[in-house]
């Protein structure tokens, strides 16, 4: 927050791009107190307006990340990597709301070794929080999951919503999960 708050300053040059990242271990050691506010995010982005972030977060927990994403974040790009943690639905659905104006580069990898299968976002709903992330995100190029249930239908779904505007749509092969009633038609 305090650097947020030096950097609004009207004295210093406006900033282009800020790159942040969150670790699992910095934030076992420090308090998320201190992170900037939605009115310190709203002040820096008054002085750079030009102002896009990419935010690199490793094994952070869903509740943290929600504690970290304010509305005023002008979030271009996001790249998530767990070996622990897996994000949850609920944090993607928020991006998917919160940074539509700006979103350009999503990434979901998950390295964690589970027996039971890919952890599956849409958590058993009738919106795939992905498909949602593509058809609001206009400006979303590129889109990577690798480690986490996408149903085939859904990444047709995402395909067709962002056409050639998505410019990499990166899959694991294993992640590509198929209905049941499509598995027999096939």
């Amino acid at each position: 927050a305090e650097m947020a708050r030096v950097l609004a300053d009207s004295n210093h040059v406006p900033l282009h791009r800020l790159s942040l990242l969150v670790h699992s271990v910095s934030i076992m050691h420090k308090s998320l107190d201190s992170m900037p506010e939605d009115e310190n995010w709203k002040a820096l982005t008054r002085n750079s307006t030009n102002l896009r972030v990419y935010i690199m977060a490793f094994d952070i927990k869903s509740d943290d990340m929600l504690r970290i994403l304010k509305p005023s974040i002008p979030l271009e790009r996001i790249h998530f990597d767990s070996y622990i943690t897996c994000v949850s639905g609920a944090v993607v659905d928020l991006i998917s709301r919160q940074y539509d104006k700006f979103l350009t580069h999503f990434i979901l990898m998950n390295d964690v070794i589970d027996m039971s299968g890919f952890p599956d976002l849409s958590d058993n709903r009738n919106e795939d929080p992905l498909v949602l992330l593509a058809w609001r995100c206009t400006r979303l190029s590129l889109l990577a999951v690798h480690g986490y249930t996408v149903w085939a239908h859904n990444l047709i779904a995402i395909a067709r919503l962002r056409g050639s505007d998505l410019k990499v749509l990166e899959v694991t092969e294993e992640s590509i999960d198929f209905d049941q009633g499509e598995l027999a038609d096939q």
